[in-house]
């Protein structure tokens, strides 16, 4: 299963920098950003692609009163500007960039390439279903349950019987990830807590003793 987290599980930047790809390769310009660096916004007048070789960044929608995480781009992921998200740097990295008409280009001249871009598109469009029914039909609880699990079961590490889990993200983060509140979140995490379900190891540090039993308690009641 794919982490809420990753838009998909494929590694571009290990296909373009394959030695059969040094043509694909030769068509992106490599740049490095900053962290905080906006790398993306609704307003961009630029029309191109990228690809993360290094760092991570944030893609998020917001609006005055809120702010909603979509997911974290990390090495091999794809995205493109013109759309209502925006993508900002968590951390100082580079990225292979690609204006779209060339990407479009690439696209046509090399069928293998194409057909890897099918399979990210199919991977991004379950992403975009994922969200959608987390955000329509399951609440606050529900939501948080499904990420703690989806990220121990696709980051975690094995550790007697249950799953150890460390996050780079703050509890604030956390809450925009599933569009609530730190204040609820940090309250639901202190229940978890309490009931065994989850256990606190530090900061971002986390350990499910039963996966099963955090499963069950993320999905809908019948």
């Amino acid at each position: 299963m794919q982490s809420k987290m990753k838009l998909t599980s494929i590694d571009l930047v290990k296909i373009i920098e394959s030695p059969e790809s040094e043509d694909i390769l030769g068509a992106f310009r490599s740049r490095t950003f900053r962290k905080g660096e906006v790398l993306a916004s609704p307003d961009d007048t630029e029309n191109f692609v990228f690809i993360i070789r290094e760092g991570r960044a944030r893609i998020f929608m917001s609006s005055p009163s809120r702010e909603f995480m979509l997911s974290i781009l990390s090495k091999g992921d794809i995205y493109s500007t013109h759309t209502r998200a925006t993508c900002q740097a968590l951390e100082d990295g580079m990225m292979y960039t690609c204006p779209i008409l060339k990407f479009k280009d690439i696209a046509t001249k090399h069928s293998e390439f194409t057909m890897t871009m099918v399979k990210v598109l199919g991977e991004l469009l379950s992403s975009t279903f994922s969200i959608i029914d987390g955000f329509a039909f399951r609440d606050t609880a529900l939501r948080l349950t499904l990420f703690l699990y989806e990220e121990a079961l696709h980051s975690g590490k094995e550790e007697n019987g249950g799953r150890y889990l460390e996050l780079t993200l703050t509890v604030e983060q956390i809450a925009q990830v599933i569009g609530s509140s730190r204040q609820l979140v940090s309250t639901l995490l202190n229940d978890m807590y309490k009931s065994g379900l989850v256990e606190r190891r530090g900061r971002g540090k986390f350990f499910i003793p039963d996966m099963e039993r955090l499963h069950k308690e993320s999905q809908l009641p019948l």
